[in-house]
Order: C-alpha cells, then sequence, then structure tokens
C-alpha cells in the first residue's frame, strides 16, 4: 500500500463531513477533513472499517470510478462506528434519531486521487432537517468559521461548505436524497463536478 493510502487510512475519522474517519479506515467520503488549523476533528470523520458492506443500497448511489480512477466502495451501520463525536450524536439528536438509525458509505481511492465521495443516511429522518442539521454539525466540529453558501455543480443545487483553505482536503459539497445526504469533498473543482454528475438526483 503506498504511504499516501496509509496516511489515508490511519488519519480520516470524522467524514461529513466534515470530519473524516479515520482508524485504520478509509475516510467515509465524507467528507471532509479537518479544518486547516484546527485541532478539532471534523464531523466528517467517522471511520469505515476497510471491506464492510453494512449497506449495499446507499453504496449503490455512490460512482464506481472518479477522475479515470476506480474507486473502493464501503459502508457500515451507526452502531459499528467507533468515532465519538459530539457533534455527530447532536446531529442524530436533533432529527429524533440515534445511531441505530444511521449508516454510511464511502468510494475513496487508494492511491492518489484528491477527492472523496460519501453518503449519510438516517432511517425516518424527515429530509427538510437533514442538511441543516449536517451543516450546524460540521461547523461545530470546526474551530474556524465556515462559509456555507448554495452553488450550481455539475447543473444541480447544491451547498459547498467551506471555501478553498478552510478545510484541509478543500471544500464539502452536498445534496440530499430522500432520507441520505450524498457529498463529495475535494481541492479539485474539476473532480467535484463529475463526482456531483454520477450522484443520483
Amino acid at each position: 500500500m503506498g504511504e499516501g493510502a496509509e496516511r489515508a487510512r490511519l488519519a480520516i475519522a470524522a467524514t461529513l463531513f466534515v470530519a473524516i474517519v479515520l482508524a485504520a479506515c478509509q475516510p467515509i467520503a465524507a467528507l471532509a477533513a479537518s479544518p486547516t488549523g484546527s485541532t478539532a476533528h471534523s464531523v466528517t470523520a467517522l471511520t469505515v472499517a476497510s471491506g464492510r458492506h453494512a449497506d449495499p443500497e446507499l453504496e449503490a448511489l455512490l460512482p464506481t470510478t472518479l477522475g479515470g480512477v476506480a474507486l473502493t466502495i464501503e459502508s457500515q451501520a451507526g452502531t459499528d462506528l467507533a468515532t465519538q463525536s459530539a457533534p455527530f450524536d447532536a446531529f442524530l439528536a436533533s432529527l429524533g434519531k440515534t445511531r441505530a438509525d444511521f449508516s454510511l458509505a464511502s468510494a475513496y481511492s487508494q492511491g492518489g486521487l484528491e477527492a472523496e465521495v460519501g453518503a449519510w443516511r438516517v432511517k425516518g429522518a424527515d429530509p427538510a432537517l437533514l442538511l441543516p442539521g449536517f451543516k450546524a454539525a460540521v461547523q461545530a466540529s470546526s474551530t474556524t468559521p465556515l462559509t456555507q453558501v448554495e452553488e450550481t455543480l455539475a447543473g444541480r443545487a447544491v451547498t459547498r461548505i467551506g471555501d478553498p483553505g478552510q478545510l484541509t482536503q478543500g471544500p464539502l459539497y452536498v445534496v440530499v436524497r430522500g432520507n441520505a445526504l450524498l457529498f463529495v469533498q475535494t481541492t479539485e473543482r474539476a473532480l467535484a463536478e463529475e463526482a456531483m454528475g454520477k450522484l443520483p438526483e
């Protein structure tokens, strides 16, 4: 395994973004990385253990390739997450849910692709509350005020969290689909466009 891939597996733990989930696991698409200059873990730092496929239906929403690179796709149930995150648990509580209602999936490259794609599903959650709760959780995971704007990416309306430089892995682009949050995080706008274009509407 290359040094970059190994570092990713050992360092991401809070995705949602955006904190990244790393603990000998791949960042769950997530979402996201620790904010630049921040000592706090990002919300998207939830860890997905390698080789797990707890939610195949959620995995099916994610692209299998990005930037000409084949992606590894995995998923995990919320009850199996070892990551401790107060903002994440507050996010679920705001929806009237617990980790038993949650699952996440991640699509990532074990090489040097600077992008991650992920999905968070909260069974039975009100779709209208998902994005506000997610944005609050991501901001609560950061010691840096994060820019949050609505923009168009790949022809669809998305929410961008973070300006270039605010999150170490780049801006986080998020959309809601039913009871799931779909997102891509990358420093490269072209990869964000491609990934968002491959996510279902």
